[in-house]
């Protein structure tokens, strides 16, 4: 009898231990958050002083930040969700700087944009319970639209460092498709179920085991939480309550660039990463195809378009930084 009692003691006293160990992990993306914070004010302030490659280095420092997180998804599964929450820093503090614009709008772009964030999450958790092969299929069916879509936005983008000229001309030669009746309205939808079963898909593989696995669903989370705040900047905000062309000056926060305009540098991590994100987890899906196909590429393809991603994405940031068009104004 005592030797029961005393099991039964030591069960309930490592459950309580596991349970502390578990909410003590969500004090690490708080601690990046503090340290986040002092590195988006570290840019600011190099780049007012002419800090050359300290800029640089404090850039750095924002975009790796986040991506800490995926050194502790390892451990159990708290670890895992407090990593996840570390990676989406950046997309969740403009989205949060969105979502208080908006509010001071009025009751309903506040429900809009409140809404966004909750049936994303919200559904894509119900989603969950769904047939898994269902879900694989919906989110695949609606990422070669996303794909396409996205492929041809960030291209756009690149034609911002010879000009912004050469920007708007193609701008405008895609707007005549992706911004009619019919389209656009479509590919909100896209977006929306693309995040939806993103989320669901995420929750069924919360035990999932393997680096690589972990990155694929960090990128993912990453794309849904950008998506919910960008739609909500360039369609609610920009658009829809302050009649603003969102175009390459407004992803720059104006002709001064993302470093010399007030409060862009955060969305230096968030253009950033969300390039990157997109790439990886192109990649990620890249290489569970060929797995499944028994390729002997899978792991160097996954590799190609993840440093493909990188370059594009430098080229992208250096132009809303101001190399190229934006530096000369034209």
């Amino acid at each position: 009898m005592g030797a029961t009692l005393t099991a039964t003691s030591n069960l309930s006293r490592t459950k309580a231990e596991t349970g502390i160990r578990g909410v003590l992990w969500f004090l690490y993306p708080l601690c990046v958050f503090l340290i986040y914070k002092q590195a988006l004010h570290a840019i600011s302030y190099t780049a007012a002083n002419d800090g050359g490659p300290l800029v640089v280095l404090a850039m750095a420092a924002a975009i790796g930040l986040p991506l800490t997180g995926l050194a502790i998804m390892h451990w159990s599964l708290p670890a895992a969700f407090a990593g996840y929450l570390t990676i989406v820093i950046p997309p969740l503090i403009t989205a949060t700087g969105g979502l208080i614009h908006v509010g001071t709008q009025g009751g309903y772009w506040t429900m809009l944009a409140v809404s966004v964030p909750v049936v994303v999450f919200g559904g894509g958790l119900a989603m969950s319970m769904s047939p898994g092969r269902v879900l694989l299929k919906a989110h695949r069916a609606t990422a070669l639209l996303l794909g396409v879509f996205v492929l041809a936005h960030l291209t756009n983008h690149l034609f911002a460092l010879h000009s912004l000229a050469a920007h708007r001309a193609v701008q405008d030669a895609l707007r005549v498709i992706y911004r009619n009746s019919i389209v656009e309205p479509l590919l909100v939808a896209v977006l929306i179920a693309q995040a939806l079963s993103g989320v669901a898909l995420a929750w069924r593989g919360r035990y999932r085991q393997g680096f690589l696995n972990h990155v694929q669903a960090a990128s993912g989370l990453f794309i849904t939480v950008f998506l919910c705040s960008h739609v909500t900047a360039t369609l609610v905000s920009g658009r829809a309550l302050s009649h603003t062309e969102t175009d390459f000056l407004f992803a720059s926060g104006g002709p001064a660039g993302l470093l010399h305009s007030r409060g862009a540098v955060t969305l230096i991590p968030y253009y950033f990463l969300a390039s990157v994100a997109f790439f990886t987890h192109a990649g990620g899906a890249m290489r569970r195809n060929l797995l499944r196909k028994r390729s002997p590429l899978a792991n160097r393809v996954n590799a190609g378009v993840f440093a493909l991603g990188v370059a594009v994405s430098i080229l992208i940031l250096a132009a809303l930084c101001g190399i190229g068009g934006l530096s000369r104004g034209i």
